[in-house]
């Protein structure tokens, strides 16, 4: 019976007017997506490949271990997605490297000290009064977030109200036919008749983009398209039940029109963005710039003026007998000579560079990296707890979720630029701990990191220098999309229980 059912409800909405404009939008939409993406993936791509050679041609151009420690293993890019032309995902905002500050050195009392390599990030919220989920280009995102809610309602707000109101319900319920199976019945007619189209023009979409060589799709990448299709079927179905829903509790299909249109302006349009928008108001915000430089720069001062206390200390610890300044310039008023010859000899005594000095030099350089780099980390990390919350409160959003879910499946936007960190901060404990491992290897080096002296000086083999890989894996993709999976499949419960509660409980 509901076989009859489904095809009954198919064959009224293929033979429509609103199917075929359906039909022609969707397809023109996922060829444009396609012939953009076509523009633009190819630079992509071949910027990031010539990106990841030329830093992996300078880092093996270092053979000395000091170098590496000095200069690092340069900046770390992020691997374009290939299902970018899914979700872009705001990619344009996010950074897609790491940075380099650059370097510093100080000349003084123990001569002359200078920095290390240390890891800088980009900011992940570059504009910190907006959280609204971007949906700036016609990809896959675009589409279905839009279209694939406001299709569904259009085939459904007369799904019910039309037939009560053309007295056709009732001789239909007057069969030996349940309610629920008639809901069910419409509920799947129409989901299939918003698929056939949907499902064609996502066809038509690979078909153009596979045409491009600089676009391979890998077994895993495959398998992210079909959680997206599923994504995209239980999104349109929660329109299908909210349509059914309202359908069934009103007796004029134009009344069930109007209201299904208030509604998807107010869920897909206007909560997003305002809930965006509001959530900058329910937060503490996160430091400027100049707050964040400001505390950084003292903490900075604070180790360069202990260091500086502590070789002093230890200098005149060492030279007891070396005048003072205030002594030397008396001394220049009664003996140049003298004087000169006292000043070259205190200088010579500063410069004299011995194990304990080395060894302060080290702590200084590395405790300097360690400040920046946590820093640094602690910036990103209350910009990521901000966007992270924001994103929480636009959740109430059906079209949020669905942005959300398909991003963390097609690799890009916010999610997958964290995992970029994760791998950032992974290989950066690898990497120095390769450093560190291979100067304890030579019995002759003196183990202090950081001082060209105090370092091995045997030439490293390229090969045995570990190389930055980003990727993106299956697992890592559907791990962050499964909270929106699950919000998604629960909306859909919730719309269709209450399609069946107001229907069962309607007069006809």
């Amino acid at each position: 019976m509901i076989w009859h059912i489904i095809k009954r409800e198919l064959f009224d909405h293929i033979n429509s007017l609103r199917f075929i404009l359906t039909f022609l939008i969707l397809s023109a939409l996922m060829v444009t997506n396609a012939v953009v993406h076509l523009q633009t993936h190819q630079d992509r791509v071949r910027d990031y490949s010539e990106d990841v050679t030329n830093t992996s041609n300078e880092l093996k151009s270092r053979t000395q271990l000091y170098s590496l420690a000095e200069k690092g293993p340069g900046r770390l890019y992020k691997r374009p997605s290939s299902l970018s032309f899914i979700a872009d995902g705001g990619e344009a905002y996010l950074p897609r490297r790491t940075y380099n500050e650059g370097s510093w050195s100080k000349s003084g009392i123990g001569g002359r000290v200078k920095s290390n390599w240390w890891l800088s990030y980009g900011s992940v919220n570059p504009d910190a009064k907006d959280f609204r989920p971007q949906a700036t280009k016609i990809d896959w995102v675009f589409i279905i977030t839009y279209l694939l809610s406001f299709i569904p309602l259009l085939f459904t707000f007369d799904a019910l109200s039309g037939e009560r109101e053309q007295g056709t319900l009732r001789l239909c319920l007057a069969n030996p036919i349940s309610r629920p199976t008639l809901l069910i019945g419409k509920f799947l007619g129409t989901l299939i008749t918003v698929l056939i189209p949907f499902i064609f023009a996502v066809l038509l979409n690979l078909a153009v983009i596979s045409t491009d060589s600089w676009t391979q799709l890998s077994g895993a990448d495959w398998g992210r398209l079909g959680l997206i299709l599923l994504i995209a079927t239980s999104y349109a179905g929660i329109f299908i039940g909210l349509g059914l829903m309202v359908s069934a509790g009103t007796r004029e299909p134009r009344v069930s029109l109007v209201i299904l249109l208030l509604i998807w302006v107010a869920t897909v349009v206007f909560m997003p963005s305002t809930l965006g928008i509001l959530s900058t108001k329910w937060m503490t915000p996160v430091q400027t710039d100049d707050q964040f430089d400001a505390s950084k720069d003292a903490a900075l001062r604070q180790i360069s003026t202990d260091f500086d206390d502590r070789m002093q200390t230890i200098k005149e610890k060492k030279s007891p007998n070396l005048l003072s300044m205030s002594e030397l310039e008396k001394l220049f008023e009664t003996s140049p000579e003298e004087a000169m010859a006292a000043a070259r000899k205190m200088q010579e005594a500063w410069e004299t560079e011995g194990d304990e000095e080395m060894a302060l030099k080290a702590e200084y350089i590395n405790k300097d990296v360690e400040i920046r780099e946590r820093f640094n980390r602690q910036h990103l990390d209350a910009q990521i707890a901000q966007v992270q919350r924001a994103r929480d409160i636009t959740r109430f959003s059906p079209a949020a979720i669905v942005q959300y879910a398909l991003e963390s499946m097609a690799g890009t936007g916010f999610n997958r630029h964290l995992q970029f960190l994760e791998h950032v901060h992974r290989y950066i404990k690898q990497f120095r701990e390769f450093i560190v491992e291979t100067d304890r290897a030579d019995i002759q080096s003196r183990h202090l990191i950081g001082i060209p002296k105090g370092m091995s000086e045997k030439p490293i083999a390229s090969e045995a220098i570990p190389e930055f890989e980003d990727k993106v894996t299956f697992s890592d993709t559907f791990n962050t999309a499964t909270l929106d999976l699950l919000l998604l499949v629960l909306l859909l419960g919730v719309f269709l229980s209450g399609a069946f509660i107001v229907f069962l409980r309607a007069e006809v």
